[in-house]
């Protein structure tokens, strides 16, 4: 399990987040997401507004690496999970760790 999953845990445990597409876009829209993290295959039709909107809103958007599926089992849903917005981040260092990417 890669770091990144393991703070996505973290984070999921102790913080507060929203799970979906269209949550993302209205957590983007009310200003209140931190970190949004996308799946592989979310559909490109949401992906482009969610990037559009983080863009604006100087929010960081991660592209994961697993599928809708996968990531829907990393967060322990029984569904696919195309989208998630991180609004708090509780014990987890899932901001540091983005912005460590981001500077490489």
């Amino acid at each position: 399990m890669s770091s990144l999953d393991h703070e996505l845990r973290m984070a999921l445990k102790t913080g507060r987040f929203h799970l979906g597409s269209k949550n993302a876009l209205r957590e983007l829209i009310k200003g209140r997401a931190r970190l949004i993290i996308l799946s592989s295959n979310c559909p490109e039709h949401y992906s482009a507004r969610i990037e559009g909107y983080a863009r604006l809103a100087g929010v960081p958007v991660l592209r994961h690496r697993k599928d809708s599926v996968d990531l829907g089992i990393l967060c322990g849903k029984p569904f696919p999970v195309s989208a998630i917005v991180i609004n708090e981040p509780g014990d987890s260092k899932i901001l540091r760790f983005v912005v460590k990417e981001g500077d490489a």
